[in-house]
């Protein structure tokens, strides 16, 4: 070939290949920006929700006895625990099974998985429900007796809690992450704030009965209004012929990984539940105070892990089906990278935050919750620690190491419940001693956690391992711009 034509091709050649490379960092940044971008919507959204349930949490403890106000957070969070063992925690896999088949053009599977979903739950709901009633009666017979209206109705708002959390993982995983998570952040603490402000400002007296029922019509609401938002994007449905071959898969997957859900989206509820045990319901009442108080930080970390959910599962099946490796892919570690860099800056400002209002928001609560003040600091360190080390949940889910996040989350869970069972001993600062074992648990399992996903999958998702290999295998712009003639 002549001298001339073979320079014409290399200059044509990697001219194209600018191009394409070019293309390629528009479509991920304009990915990042729209991940970027549900994850502003939804922190701001988060911290909207996180403050109005500040609020109405400060006038509940106000209108009722430190007594009542724990027994109503015990109910709480007895429900929301039973809400999700009432799905059999299948909503979890929906990450991963319902983005896999949608990418690959299999609307049956993904039509299958939400018909099993929805099985699941009605054949569930009712015998969790059941046992819910059932283990209050056996563990503390004076509140059957005292309050048997109120644990009624908490357990009248399982089944319709699964429902809400079912339709909103599927939601997730077909990228409708605002449409899925807002009504919930937004409705809970705007009807209580109104209602519950209201009665205060009227000298309304309320009852723990009364404040559980305004719950269930807080739930059955978050319900209707997901419906109408979601209903259209499940239009693929009435197309697809379902298939639903793959339940026994997406069940045992989803019950590998419900203990990790429990300690991470319930992981307020599950940390209530177990204080119960050596501090009763006002120690219960004080924890709850303090975990208000920071909700706000792991609702800011769990918004920007979930909008670039879809986004890195997406490029991991992608990876995948090239057969590729996913630990130098630039644009999965781009999308790791600003993950952690985002939550990281979000942790400081928190941090700032708290070191500025915390005495006056506690003051708020009254003389009875002042204790709530010391172990703050001490659950500040949960999510910092969900921060730091990255979302391991969702990468050993992409890459099936199931068995091994189920071991980890069950020693998580058991170590939880060492910590509540020994700190029943300890007459004095039970309180603090309880939330010190609490965190240093979590943080503990969160640098386990890891240190095994890094060994099984090779990708290192904490927050600033995932920038510096992010920066390490981004595609070289000088390089590439060079043309050899």
């Amino acid at each position: 070939m002549p001298i001339h034509l073979q320079t014409r091709n290399n200059v044509g050649n990697q001219t194209l290949k600018r191009m394409m490379t070019s293309a390629v960092k528009t479509m991920q940044g304009s990915d990042t920006l729209r991940a970027g971008g549900a994850a502003g919507v939804m922190i701001a959204t988060r911290v909207f929700g996180a403050f109005g349930t500040l609020a109405y949490t400060v006038i509940l403890a106000r209108m009722l006895t430190p007594q009542e106000f724990g027994l109503v957070w015990t109910l709480w969070s007895g429900a929301f625990i039973a809400a999700y063992l009432s799905t059999l925690n299948i909503g979890a896999t929906a990450i991963r099974e319902v983005v896999r088949a949608r990418a690959s053009g299999e609307d049956a599977t993904a039509a299958g998985f939400v018909i099993v979903s929805r099985r699941v739950l009605l054949c569930a709901g009712l015998p969790v429900a059941a046992a819910f009633v059932t283990l209050i009666w056996v563990r503390n017979p004076a509140m059957t007796e005292t309050y048997p209206l109120a644990i009624l109705l908490a357990a009248t708002m399982i089944p319709v809690m699964g429902w809400n959390a079912t339709n909103a993982a599927q939601a997730v995983a077909l990228d409708q992450v605002l449409r899925s998570q807002v009504p919930g952040m937004l409705l809970r603490p705007l009807v209580f704030c109104i209602v519950l402000g209201s009665a205060w400002i009227a000298g309304v007296s309320l009852s723990l009965e009364s404040v559980v029922g305004l719950y269930l019509a807080i739930v059955i609401l978050i319900a209707f209004v997901q419906f109408a938002l979601l209903r259209r994007f499940f239009d693929f449905m009435a197309i697809a012929t379902p298939d639903t071959s793959g339940w026994q898969r997406w069940i045992a997957t989803g019950l590998l990984l419900a203990p990790n859900r429990l300690l991470t989206d319930r992981l307020r509820d599950v940390l209530l539940l177990i204080a119960a045990i050596p501090l009763g319901a006002v120690g219960v009442a004080q924890m709850a105070v303090a975990l208000s108080v920071v909700t706000f930080l792991s609702f800011a970390v769990n918004a920007v892990e979930t909008s670039f959910a879809p986004k890195i599962s997406r490029s991991i099946s992608n990876v995948q089906s090239e057969e590729r490796a996913a630990d130098k892919d630039p644009r999965t570690l781009h999308f790791i990278a600003m993950s952690g860099a985002i939550k990281i800056c979000l942790m400081s400002a928190g941090a700032l935050v708290l070191w500025l209002f915390m005495p006056f928001v506690i003051g708020l609560f009254g003389a009875d919750y002042a204790a709530s003040e010391k172990v703050i600091w001490w659950l500040f360190l949960v999510p910092l620690a969900s921060a730091v080390f990255g979302n391991t949940a969702l990468m050993m889910q992409l890459f099936d190491k199931r068995r091994v996040f189920f071991l980890t989350s069950v020693l998580g869970l058991g170590a939880l419940l060492l910590v509540g069972f020994l700190t029943a001993t300890s007459a004095s600062n039970a309180l603090e001693i309880t939330a010190s074992g609490f965190a240093l648990t979590m943080v503990a399992l969160q640098a386990l956690r890891w240190a095994l996903c890094w060994i099984t999958t090779g990708i290192d998702v904490s927050a600033l391992g995932a920038l510096m290999r992010w920066q390490n295998h981004a595609p070289d712009q000088q390089g590439e711009q060079k043309v050899d003639v």
